[in-house]
């Protein structure tokens, strides 16, 4: 692994730590069901926009991707098939970020080659709306972000 990718790998790991109390908020926010199988589940897209825009900001070329199965076989790839899903691709290191995989019982935070078999791109489906929510919601936990280690009176 080389020492880029271990940064990215750490960086994403603060990122999820980050992440996680915010997504509790957005399920009790959305009324979701307690039916969940994990915390991350419906994340995916409004997280990989933040991480993008994180990355970016720290000098990374970075894109979010997504894959719906509505419009080819992409998304992520599960034992029982496609799933729609959305991750961030790096260009150097070329990799791919994905936040959110254990809604699909893989490792929570994955660093892997943009090749792997598991991503296939497709296009963003989500309506208008939606697209400019995440990055509203973006552009809010990048504040918080930025926010968080600041010393008290810089709030």
């Amino acid at each position: 692994m080389t020492v880029r990718v271990a940064e990215l790998q750490k960086l994403a790991q603060e990122v999820r730590d980050f992440l996680e109390p915010h997504w509790a908020a957005w399920h009790r926010k959305a009324g979701s069901p307690e039916g969940r199988r994990t915390l991350s589940e419906g994340t995916c897209g409004r997280s990989s926009a933040f991480l993008c825009d994180l990355l970016r900001a720290q000098g990374y070329e970075a894109e979010t991707v997504f894959g719906s199965p509505v419009e080819c076989d992409c998304g992520f790839l599960t034992e029982q098939g496609w799933r729609g899903h959305g991750w961030v691709r790096v260009k150097a290191p070329d990799c791919i970020i994905d936040l959110t995989a254990d809604q699909f019982g893989a490792k929570p935070v994955i660093v892997t080659a943009s090749d792997d078999p598991r991503y296939g791109a497709g296009h963003d489906v989500a309506g208008d709306g939606w697209k400019a929510e995440r990055q509203r919601v973006a552009h809010e936990l990048m504040r918080d972000w930025k926010r968080r280690n600041a010393p008290a009176g810089a709030q």
